[in-house]
């Protein structure tokens, strides 16, 4: 394993995205095209947001930032707002090459969260290394957020063009508009007449949205969120007014952190397939959620692993690449803790099904399933898994790595990144990003 730091930020980065998340998507005059034409695919960047005020473009391949992003601070105000969220727009608008637009100009369009304010930014305009001043998508009209937003969320890019972006807040409620632009122009004037969905997360405003995620491969618009409030939500953003399922975290009383910290839901992420839910939770401990018609159910917890709260939790966009099945993916977990230790899970092919491929066969340095104890304690719906008793295919740790510095956010490459491939995006309370580089076999 490879470990290597990108240095540019003045305070502590918050957030991070990596444009392995902007899929290969045509756009509306490039699906005339023949079929023989070659794809539109995304670029490879790295996108932060820190304390200082700032969201940073990453180029990759000399390590420094290529572009900073000073995000809007309120009139007399002398501290700089903080970028709490960053999210790459999932539609790679094209329109030229970017030696034909300039020096600067990056083939992205990205977003901010800042304070109550998501602010969007094409890049493909960009005339210097430092972007100031107006936005080119102001969203904060149409959210109206009336709290800190604590993490953006793109739903899938649809055939239509059309994609959605979540905003969840400390008032408690998941804000989503789907007035996020998706064609090749400059400046969209955006109609603040029209009303955004609000998903009221926090009952009666007693909860924070702590993060919200868009289910992929769902033949609706599947949304979970999570909050202070210990719950994890499944809702259908077309049906606002309540969730399709609710699922209350019950306390851990396993461990000496456990007891103390209540599991509040500091993250969620969706399996490749959609078919799993993962929430970070404030013991130290992994929820690991199933769906089934359109409800949520609790199937296990994971712990083990972390003496505190898990800030962060993915299932990286690297993994295995022998097989095409849309569960080949979903076994392999990454935590981040507050305890200063990042964690790599095996969920087992128990839980993530028989087409989902065991990480040790391709990642190295893990155990082999036959010689490590350290399986991950498993409760829960164990007979409607079939897990009777722990085996070699139930959920285990591979491996863990000591960061030393407590982390806020993780994000990863794919495979196949042309510049940095398999790599893992570490935040944490320095001014630096770490990138750790995991060897495959």
């Amino acid at each position: 394993m490879e470990k290597l730091e990108l240095k540019g930020h003045r305070l502590s980065v918050l957030c991070l995205d990596h444009s392995s998340s902007v899929g290969s998507t045509r756009s509306r005059s490039s699906s005339k095209q023949s079929s023989n034409a070659a794809p539109v695919t995304g670029p490879s960047f790295l996108l932060s947001g820190s304390e200082d005020g700032t969201a940073r473009l990453w180029d990759l391949r000399s390590r420094h930032a290529a572009l900073c992003i000073v995000a809007p601070a309120e009139v007399g105000s002398s501290t700089p707002p903080e970028v709490t969220s960053v999210a790459f727009h999932p539609i790679d608008l094209g329109g030229g090459s970017i030696e034909s637009q300039g020096e600067y100009a990056r083939r992205a369009t990205v977003y901010l969260g800042v304070e109550s304010n998501v602010y969007g930014y094409d890049l493909r305009y960009a005339t210097g290394p430092i972007v100031r001043g107006r936005c080119d998508h102001d969203l904060s009209g149409v959210l109206e957020s009336e709290d800190e937003i604590n993490r953006l969320a793109f739903s899938p890019a649809g055939l239509e063009h059309r994609v959605h972006v979540a905003a969840a807040d400390d008032a408690g409620d998941v804000r989503v508009t789907d007035m996020a632009p998706a064609r090749r122009q400059q400046r969209v004037k955006i109609d603040h007449r029209r009303r955004c969905r609000v998903l009221q997360h926090g009952d009666g405003g007693s909860a924070m949205a702590t993060c919200a995620a868009f289910r992929p491969r769902s033949t609706g618009l599947d949304l979970a969120s999570g909050g202070t409030d210990c719950a994890v939500s499944l809702w259908d953003v077309s049906r606002p007014k309540r969730p399709l399922s609710t699922v209350k975290i019950t306390t851990d009383n396993v461990g000496a952190g456990q007891v103390c910290n209540p599991p509040m839901v500091f993250d969620v992420t969706w399996s490749p397939s959609g078919r799993l839910l993962v929430a970070g939770l404030g013991d130290g401990t992994a929820s690991v959620l199933s769906v089934r018609g359109r409800n949520l159910y609790e199937t296990f917890r994971i712990r083990g692993g972390h003496s505190s709260s898990i800030a962060s939790v993915i299932f990286p966009r690297f993994g295995c690449d022998s097989s095409s099945h849309v569960a080949a993916n979903d076994r392999l977990l990454i935590s981040a803790g507050s305890d200063c230790n990042l964690m790599l899970w095996d969920l087992g092919s128990e839980v993530a099904g028989k087409h989902a491929v065991d990480p040790s066969t391709w990642l190295e340095g893990c155990s082999s399933p036959k010689s490590n104890n350290d399986h991950a304690t498993v409760e829960g719906k164990m007979a409607d898994l079939g897990l009777k008793e722990l085996t070699v295919d139930s959920p285990r740790k591979l491996f863990g790595i000591p960061h030393e510095k407590k982390m806020n956010h993780l994000t990863s490459s794919g495979s196949n990144d042309i510049l940095l491939p398999s790599t893992l995006f570490v935040a944490d309370t320095t001014k630096d990003i770490t990138a750790y580089i995991l060897a495959r076999q």
